[in-house]
């Protein structure tokens, strides 16, 4: 992975995307599009050095593609990201659309420096990192498909777009697309959009499809990814299902250079919306049910909603939680404030 990095060319000064306004943002978004010298003159140009590897990179606000092209590696940290002071979530640009959890050590935006991939220095100085090995589960709350066995990506499709909808400066919006997803027997376009605000560090997700999915879901992994026996649990609450999830594991392959981190996770899934829960042998599924609306064209299309939060226990200086009890105590108050 790059750690380390520069920033060239006229920066001004950037929250990843957009210029610094007049008081400073506590939310921002990171979407990077790699490139080569050549977009030197694109303005937030950067170069990441990590020894003598080099990366040329530029800010980007969206981008859509076929699936034979490889969206995943053609973007610094894989995808599109948005952070708030608390913690930052990336969604990786390709099948899985799986959402990855950043958490900080103290409250911050670090993302403008760090580019997700903190160097020594920064580290040292107390920055946040990468904390979860999330590999081909669902993460956390990333929307995926139950084929009445195991969870799958989200595939074959036509078209994957990602991009940002909006940021203020307390609010940000990011969005992942698709467009004629072949499933149960029909082409249906799904958007799910993710927002984050100021303060917080969990997560409303909004999705949008063209057409009813029965087996559309999403949940939690198990930590690590191949637990024997996952510290995981769901609660059926008056307003809504909730799943949890608690473990220990190194973040990343390299296990010399970095520690293991104590994570915890949830999805909470308002009544409405909380179909059947699932399970595969790494993941912690519910289905999720839709509303269903016609469009301008008469035709039928389906919506759901869900919220997602995540606490690095190694990792924050003050977490809310240190083990899965203090968890699930924190996760009743949370959700119990949602609907």
């Amino acid at each position: 992975m790059l750690r380390s990095t520069k920033i060239l060319g006229r920066l001004g000064f950037l929250w990843s995307l957009g210029f610094l306004v007049s008081c400073s943002p506590r939310v921002a978004t990171s979407f990077w599009r790699i490139g080569t010298s050549a977009d030197s003159t694109r303005v937030g140009y950067a170069v990441l050095h990590e020894g003598k590897k080099v990366r040329h990179c530029y800010p980007i606000t969206r981008w859509t593609d076929t699936p034979d092209k490889d969206t995943y590696h053609s973007l610094h940290h894989h995808g599109v990201a948005v952070e708030s002071e608390q913690m930052a979530y990336r969604i990786y640009f390709d099948k899985k659309q799986t959402i990855d959890p950043y958490c900080k050590r103290t409250p911050g935006l670090e993302l403008a420096q760090s580019y997700w991939y903190p160097n020594d220095s920064l580290l040292a100085a107390g920055y946040g990192d990468d904390i979860l090995r999330v590999s081909g589960t669902v993460g956390v709350g990333s929307v995926k498909y139950w084929n009445g066995e195991k969870h799958v990506h989200i595939e074959p499709v036509a078209e994957r777009s990602q991009r940002i909808v909006q940021q203020s400066h307390d609010k940000a919006t990011v969005e992942v697309a698709v467009k004629q997803w072949e499933i149960e027997d029909k082409k249906v376009d799904m958007a799910v959009q993710y927002t984050l605000c100021a303060g917080h560090r969990d997560m409303r997700c909004d999705v949008n499809l063209s057409s009813p999915v029965a087996g559309l879901c999403t949940g939690v992994q198990a930590i690590p990814v191949k637990s024997v026996n996952p510290e995981w649990t769901h609660l059926e609450l008056p307003n809504g299902v909730l799943l949890a999830s608690w473990g220990t594991d190194y973040p990343v392959n390299d296990t010399v250079k970095y520690a293991k981190e104590t994570v915890g996770l949830a999805v909470f899934i308002p009544k409405q919306y909380a179909g059947d829960l699932v399970h595969d042998q790494s993941n912690q599924l519910c289905l999720l049910k839709q509303s269903q609306t016609k469009n301008h064209k008469s035709q039928m299309c389906a919506s759901a909603h869900f919220y997602l939060t995540c606490v690095g226990a190694t990792k924050e200086a003050n977490p809310v939680a240190t083990n899965m009890t203090e968890w699930l105590t924190y996760l009743r108050n949370w959700a119990a404030k949602l609907k």
